[in-house]
């Protein structure tokens, strides 16, 4: 399998300005549905979530993580990458 890297902009119940308590809330949530390959950080729309995720194509590793996020009971904002996470390394 091939690791992609890929960023989820994420919105939820959170207040306009992400106390930390929802933070570590939403960490928990996140990390019980298996989003431990992802690190989290706070963006202007809500949650930043950066990830690591493998798969056989960059649709399958994007299509698990959209699914473990809505299974936290989050939405998807946006979906953003770097050019250079697009093709493998070495490729």
């Amino acid at each position: 399998m091939t690791e992609f890297r890929f960023r989820l902009i994420i919105s939820g119940p959170f207040s306009s300005d992400v106390t930390n308590d929802e933070l570590l809330d939403a960490t928990d949530s996140l990390g019980a549905v298996g989003c431990d390959d992802a690190s989290i950080s706070v963006h202007t729309s809500g949650l930043e979530l950066e990830f690591a995720r493998e798969g056989q194509s960059l649709q399958e590793a994007i299509a698990s993580a959209v699914q473990n996020v809505e299974q936290a009971g989050f939405s998807i904002e946006s979906i953003e990458m770097d050019r250079e996470s697009v093709v493998p390394a070495g490729s």
